[in-house]
């Protein structure tokens, strides 16, 4: 198998590399190119070590496992705030004990309960500016996990390793500066496939009953907005969400070329009042990154 390459994210009009995306598969040369990237990358970089938030769900977890199935250091930190329910926590703690990698001649803490922090920044805030939601609650808590996690990295000349795939990126469920690091080896896997990998790096693990552990547990956020990711998406499985976004891209693509009938059009308006849809289109802003003005416009 060819080695992974580079790229950025995709425009939200470019129809035809969504669905390509969409079409990725689990397979053992994945698996084994996603390790290669990972150690690739941090080895011609120049730095130490990827730092990256245990949540005890899937992405990470299935992260942690890879990486010490690799023998690539990482420092993963279990990072509970408020809302974090105790088998999270638990799930967190075992995957950072068991497949904690950490360079060299370093010691950590793997489990730091943030609450006590976050209720600080949360009220200092609210002294400031009263209004909040739950939401709003849940990025700051996001935003408060990432604070140490760069604060970390930099004290160890390491890198931050996103944990977010295809569905998170195409729904926008993330937190912007909250959610997104440096380095993002599976934001273009659709989560389906990334489950079939799991399965499949669970075979190659010592200890594989962590990462079990994480793959059989309901996907929730952890940050309290819902009892899980697939009740804010209003979907049953991550699989009807690739189905939804692979019928509304063939059906734009139909549109861009001209040849979308009115039956057509009509169950474009129909996936587009669904949830992960709806997402989509509201949260283009998120993947399109910072906004840059090009000032040689002025002298045109």
């Amino acid at each position: 198998m060819t080695a992974l390459t580079r790229m950025e994210c995709p425009r939200d009009d470019d129809f035809d590399l969504w669905l390509e995306l969409l079409e990725v598969k689990a397979s053992e040369g994945l698996l084994t190119a996603l390790g290669d990237f990972l150690a690739d990358y941090l080895r011609t970089s120049g730095l130490k070590a990827y730092v990256m938030g245990l949540s005890g769900g899937i992405d990470s977890s299935f992260l942690a496992a890879l990486l010490h199935s690799r023998r690539i250091p990482y420092l993963g930190f279990c990072l509970p705030i408020a809302s974090n329910t105790p088998e999270e926590i638990d799930r967190g703690t075992r995957v950072a004990q068991a497949y904690a990698m950490p360079p060299a001649g370093v010691s950590i803490r793997h489990t730091q309960d943030f609450t006590d922090l976050y209720r600080q920044i949360s009220a200092s805030f609210a002294a400031i500016y009263p209004d909040t939601s739950p939401v709003a609650e849940g990025n700051l808590k996001a935003r408060t996990r990432m604070l140490f996690l760069y604060h970390v990295a930099q004290l160890h000349g390491g890198c931050v390793l996103s944990t977010d795939q295809l569905d998170e990126l195409l729904t926008g469920f993330w937190t912007l500066h909250g959610d997104v690091g440096d380095v993002s080896p599976i934001q273009l896997v659709p989560k389906s496939t990334e489950y079939e990998l799991a399965r499949m790096l669970c075979a190659r693990l010592d200890d594989p009953a962590p990462l079990q552990a994480a793959i059989e547990a309901v996907p929730t956020d952890g940050l309290g907005i819902s009892r899980s990711d697939l009740d804010q998406l209003e979907a049953e499985s991550y699989a009807q969400v690739e189905d939804m976004f692979r019928e509304y891209f063939l059906l734009r693509r139909d549109e861009r070329d001209g040849v979308l009938s009115a039956e057509q059009a009509a169950r474009r308006a129909v996936l587009e009042k669904t949830g992960p849809v709806r997402r989509f289109l509201a949260s283009g802003f998120k993947r399109a990154g910072a906004v840059l003005l090009d000032p040689r416009s002025l002298h045109r």
